[in-house]
């Protein structure tokens, strides 16, 4: 029953690929030139709009949350003390700029620790 159980999570994990920062970056990259209505369509409302000085929109998008995490310690693994504990505060901003004229995305950019998803095949 362990061994199915692992062999199928091994599989999974296989087939769904680790999120990278690299993948992310394929997936926003992707939109530059293309039509900022199929990118609204898609991502949604933006959490903030602006309008730059040249005219041109900023939409951006954030995303931030954080995680507890647990303390280890006082087993076998670590009999010299605790470890751990406390929270990781998660982040991404993914800014898209995009002309009112033409419709269409003129740059992407990121950043952040949370900026990642799984890279296209």
């Amino acid at each position: 029953m362990k061994t199915t159980l692992a062999l199928s999570l091994l599989a999974a994990s296989l087939l769904t690929g680790c999120a990278t920062q690299a993948g992310y970056a394929q997936k926003v990259y992707g939109w530059h030139g293309r039509d900022v209505n199929e990118m609204l369509a898609q991502w949604g409302a933006p959490t903030s709009q602006l309008t730059m000085p040249n005219g041109n929109q900023l939409y951006t998008y954030r995303s931030a949350y954080s995680q507890e995490m647990p303390y280890q310690g006082g087993f076998y693994n670590y009999p010299w003390g605790f470890s751990g504990g406390g929270s990781v505060y998660y982040r991404c901003t993914t800014n898209f700029v995009a002309d009112p004229k033409t419709h269409t995305i003129q740059s992407v950019s990121f950043e952040g620790n949370d900026c990642v998803a799984p890279p296209k095949n």
